[in-house]
């Protein structure tokens, strides 16, 4: 049966044990190299369970996972480690559930947790075998069941078409959560795998240019530290806000990479025009004066940016852009950070 088959079956009182469940998992002796290319190979994998021999001890998510890795000289220091050496940085109590849960609670326990978690995977318990579920997929099932409610409420009210309406808008409006980041509102990392694709594509059709623009919040790491991670989610959500109200064009998209990171895509864009928009994104977040006591350049908030264009072709992979624009970014940090450097394919 395929998924949307199991979507077609869902009602108010199926539970957990019914959905697409992975039971993807490693020990704390392997290596990070062999997490890497279990993501790698599987790219519909949420999550991968770790066990100490016989004995759950945490889950590791893509995200998180793609987070510690991008960060500066990770994959220089773990790619070969055993994940022991990073199990600290995964062991944060992932949240739970009996295979025999309701979905709708499900989604109630999931959403109540704190911004920085609430899209981590769930960790599903049937009979002590462990397995781990896409928060996606958990919201999916859970609008589809709302979605059938509708259904079912539309036809036993026929002549209500304002409550018709409103419950609509309200299944779309779950739809749209799905795709937004829950801290910043702007679209998050699955959203914008699924556009940059879309675009990729309708580039290689028409041989047209695209560009991104990948940029990364400096010395955020000692900022959280000195003001504490409130006052990091609320720059989080500003600088979020400041990008958005910098492009104009219905094509573009801003979204949030992970962590402290940001993606700009920028359809049928040369390179100099993203190098542009890259710079007046550095002046206006610095012109937010969000006060940075521990920063080595500037009493405020900066921002690095690096900046990557290519024409798509068949041979072309389509990470590859991100994968230029990453190395522009630690270009810009290795030179002094809150600038734009510029990578393309094949380097200039």
């Amino acid at each position: 049966m395929t998924d949307q088959d199991k979507r077609q079956h869902l009602q108010h009182n199926s539970t957990l044990a019914v959905l697409n469940l992975h039971g993807a998992s490693l020990q704390l002796a392997d290596s990070c190299y062999q997490l890497n290319e279990m993501f790698k190979s599987n790219p519909a994998l949420p999550g991968v369970l770790i066990f100490d021999g016989n004995s759950f001890h945490s889950m590791v998510s893509r995200q998180l996972f793609l987070e510690i890795m991008h960060q500066p000289y990770s994959k220089e220091l773990f790619g070969c480690k055993k994940i022991r050496k990073l199990a600290k940085q995964f062991d944060m109590g992932p949240l739970s559930f009996s295979s025999e849960t309701f979905i709708g609670k499900a989604v109630e326990d999931s959403l109540q947790r704190p911004d920085h978690l609430v899209t981590e995977p769930l960790v599903v318990i049937n009979n002590d075998v462990y397995l781990i579920l896409d928060l996606y997929e958990l919201l999916r099932a859970h609008a589809h069941i709302f979605s059938a409610t509708v259904k079912t409420l539309n036809t036993e009210i026929m002549h209500s078409t304002l409550l018709r309406e409103k419950l609509e808008q309200a299944n779309k409006e779950a739809e749209e959560m799905a795709r937004l980041d829950g801290l910043t509102g702007i679209p998050n990392r699955r959203c914008m795998d699924e556009y940059l694709t879309n675009e990729w594509q309708r580039a290689l059709r028409e041989k047209t240019e695209i560009s991104v623009v990948l940029l990364d919040i400096d010395f955020f790491k000692v900022f959280n530290d000195t003001y504490g991670h409130q006052s990091g989610d609320d720059a989080l959500a500003r600088v979020a806000r400041c990008l958005k109200k910098q492009i104009h064009r219905p094509a573009d998209m801003v979204a949030r990479y992970g962590g402290e990171e940001f993606l700009i895509i920028l359809p049928d864009t040369p390179v100099q025009g993203a190098f542009s928009l890259a710079e007046k994104m550095c002046q206006h977040i610095h012109e937010l004066e969000i006060p940075n006591s521990s920063s080595n350049i500037s009493p405020y908030l900066t921002i690095s940016c690096g900046v990557s264009s290519i024409i798509p072709e068949e041979s072309i992979p389509l990470d590859r852009v991100i994968h230029f624009a990453d190395k522009a970014l630690y270009q810009a940090k290795h030179k002094g950070r809150n600038r734009v450097t510029i990578m393309q394919h094949p380097p200039l």
